[in-house]
């Protein structure tokens, strides 16, 4: 807000004259230009019966946030070895380490650096956010009313750290033997460890003072956790190829043992003794924690045959029976449990082009169909249908008091959703395959869908999860290949592909017509209104207040002349895009390629949180109307056309107050160049007394170069802070999108 930019010198939060100018530059001047170096080197070779292949990859990445960087390293060793004519074994071990130091924080109020930048001022430089960051007393100036929502960058770098260290193992061996020409037997074993440690730290003076309200220690927290995550697989595989006649069977039975483990520690301090020595040790008030973060097993069974038909006709049947842990409730509860699942499936596919031989412009043709029934126990957690208990520090009489720590009521006959999905699918070949195409329309239906829904307190619990969602997506999608130019020296090849999906909420509790999501407003960081499945509506429905209107459709404005509430939310519209796609050109002339390709996604809707933040802070071209003040177009109380001037500091934050969403609902429709990539092959130039180089090509590409169409103001219509369930539709504070440059030199031996 304020007067408009005249370059007289004013005074600043720090109490300083400076001119009343604007920073065009803040946000590129803030952030860094970010690097990512990657070298890869892998070396193979091997014998009649052994072969190997080894690897080693490096990555270092500076990210365009100051402070942020990321390292990661990977080795690679792959075995295979035919001991006898009958037994094989193969091996392959991976480790991989990283650490991620200071990643941004996205999607936040507080310490995230994007949402500062973006709120304050334009007044107020980069320089002067850099050099006045502390008062005399060493306490973080204040820049703006929102206190500790808006933490200026500088006092935090330095200041605030958060590190993390994986390490993660991956080993798997297996081993065939086969008995016959016609019967095998397999078997694998897959272990996958790992670990990762985590050290932060939240700094004094950030929205309090220095020293804590009881004066006793330096404010602030810092925390470090441990964990340990192992995932076991081992399956095992008895099969049969064989062909009689004009028939092919291929078949096979066989059974999987998943195990997943994870344990993690955590130890915390708040306030210190010593001012900025952040150990545990330093610690005022000292906290820790040890829990089994998940523990799950799923045992499976499973069958399938393939038969075959002189190469044209094909049938495929499946079956699979999963047996998981998570729904075997105690047996006191439960004697019998229903803890299994069965999956069967059934497809066929006739390619037609074999028994048209004589028609020369197809050269491959294909109809295929198929039935399948898969399902999940995803979203029922381990011991969920157990009670938990914790025990507290607080004591009755010389007894610690114990209570029911968990706030939701166990379901003791939850089962896992099953999906049912119908295909029917067509694939062509044609004019020497330089026109393909490839056309699927499928049809999904998801039934007992697990959500969380709301109970009565009464029972001592707020929710309880239940099989209540019945789902449908339908679909189209479409791919096309072709090679409108080949020449002996130059060939241009086009790629399409396009997918038109709907979905529809069929049913939820009996007498149940909306589930919320999430309440974006209980988040902390999101502001407006909830995402929901309605039934006889789209999935994920984005629903908020709007303006109050009377029976012409006028909107209501109360006697000053400012916004009135709906007596209810309205939809607007569904988070899911309808329609996805992308076009990819390749053109080569002899060994120089260029690859350009644009995607885009459309028919879906978002909530804009910079538009209101920017609206209410007086930082958008939206708030530009009313500066002299603000008559609203809308009716009186006593229906008149409103006549009342407001200022609109008071009357554009009334959005957020009332949760009017209107303003800030976009069509997140967009058009991307996504990816521009030139490429020389020199192998061709090499010297034949180079023989020990066998390729050599170098490429230079742009990422995300340009976006060319969007709907949204301000923003990236894909800078969410998460594609998660949890966060669709709701575009909130991220980093600014980057377009990256690269060279990449790829050197055979």
């Amino acid at each position: 807000w304020g007067a408009k930019y005249d370059g007289v010198p004013t005074v600043q939060y720090d109490g300083i004259l400076r001119p009343y100018s604007p920073d065009l530059h803040r946000i590129t001047e803030f952030y860094n230009t970010g690097t990512s170096y990657q070298n890869s080197v892998g070396l193979s070779g091997g014998n009649a019966t052994t072969s190997f292949r080894t690897s080693f990859s490096n990555q270092d990445v500076n990210g365009i946030s100051p402070g942020n960087n990321y390292h990661k390293k990977i080795f690679n060793l792959g075995l295979n070895s035919k001991v006898t004519d009958k037994l094989t074994l193969q091996t392959n071990i991976n480790y991989t380490h990283e650490n991620n130091n200071n990643p941004p924080l996205v999607g936040a109020q507080g310490v995230g650096f994007s949402s500062f930048l973006n709120r304050i001022p334009l007044t107020i430089s980069n320089e002067t956010i850099k050099t006045s960051v502390v008062g005399p007393d060493g306490a973080l100036f204040p820049t703006n009313p929102f206190g500790a929502l808006l933490t200026n960058p500088y006092y935090l770098i330095g200041r605030m750290f958060n590190y993390t260290i994986r390490d993660r193992f991956l080993g798997t061996v297996s081993a065939r033997y086969d008995f016959t020409k016609w019967l095998y037997l397999q078997g694998r074993i897959n272990e996958d460890i790992s670990y990762s440690s985590n050290e932060q730290n939240f700094p004094h003076g950030v929205g309090t003072t220095l020293r804590n309200s009881t004066n006793t220690g330096w404010g602030g927290t810092y925390n470090v956790s441990l964990g340990k995550t192992t995932q076991m697989n081992a399956d095992f595989l008895l099969g049969t190829n064989q062909k009689i006649g004009d028939f092919t069977i291929d078949a096979s039975v066989g059974g999987n043992m998943l195990t997943y483990n994870n344990v993690n520690s955590n130890q915390g301090v708040t306030d210190f003794i010593v001012k900025d020595l952040y150990t545990i040790g330093n610690g005022v008030t000292k906290s820790q924690s040890y829990g089994i973060g998940s523990r799950f097993q799923v045992n499976s069974l499973y069958g399938f045959a393939d038969f075959g038909y002189k190469n044209f006709l094909y049938l495929n049947v499946t079956d699979r029976v999963d047996y998981f842990s998570v729904l075997t409730p105690p047996s006191d509860k439960v004697a019998n449990p229903k803890n299994y699942v069965n999956y069967p499936s059934v497809s066929g596919s006739f390619v037609f082009s074999e028994l048209l031989p004589h028609i020369s412009w197809l050269n491959y043709g294909k109809l295929r169909a198929s039935y399948a029934i898969a399902g999940s126990a995803g979203g029922i957690n381990p011991f969920s249908s157990q009670i938990n208990y914790s025990i507290a520090q607080q004591l009755f009489g010389t007894y610690p008091i114990g209570s029911i720590s968990s706030t939701g009521n166990p379901n003791l006959g939850i089962q896992p959703y099953k999906t049912n999905e119908k295909e029917i699918g067509l694939e062509l070949r044609t004019l020497n395959s330089r026109l393909n195409f490839d056309i699927a329309y499928y049809d999904k239906r998801t039934n007992n869908q697990i959500l969380q829904t709301t109970i009565s307190p009464a029972s001592g619990y707020n929710t309880t999860p239940v099989n209540i969602g019945s789902l449908k997506n339908t679909g189209l999608e479409v791919a096309i290949d072709g090679t409108p130019v080949k020449t002996r020296n130059f060939t241009w090849n086009i790629s399409a592909n396009s997918a038109y999906n709907t979905s529809k909420v069929l049913a939820l509790n009996p007498g149940q017509t909306r589930q919320i999501v999430v309440y974006f407003n209980g988040t902390g960081n999101e502001f407006l209104g909830n995402l929901t499945y309605d039934v006889g509506k789209e999935m994920n429905q984005l629903v908020a207040y709007t303006y109050a209107r009377n029976a012409n459709g006028d909107i209501m404005l109360n006697s000053s002349g400012k916004l009135i509430q709906s007596a209810s939310m309205v939809n607007f519209g569904s988070a899911n895009a309808k329609v996805i796609g992308g076009v990819t050109n390749t053109f080569r002339y002899k060994a120089l390629s260029l690859l350009v390709s644009v995607d885009g996604k459309f028919g879906g809707k978002m909530f804009s949180s910079t538009a209101l933040n920017g609206l209410r802070s007086g930082m958008s071209q939206a708030s530009l109307v009313g500066r002299g003040g603000l008559v609203f177009p809308g009716v009186l109380p006593n229906g008149t056309p409103n006549n009342i001037s407001v200022d609109p500091r008071l009357f554009y934050p009334d959005y957020r107050n009332l949760q009017i969403a209107d303003p800030f609902v976009f069509s997140s429709d967009f058009i991307k160049l996504r990816n521009i990539t030139l490429t020389y092959d020199f192998t061709g130039l090499l010297s034949k007394d180079v023989k020990f180089v066998k390729g050599l090509s170098v490429s230079a590409y742009c990422r995300n170069a340009a976006l060319l169409m969007k709907r949204i103001p301000d923003v990236d219509p894909e800078a969410f802070a998460s594609s998660s369930d949890t966060r669709l539709g709701y575009e909130q504070h991220t980093e600014p999108t980057t377009r990256t440059f690269g060279l990449n030199l790829n050197v055979k031996f």
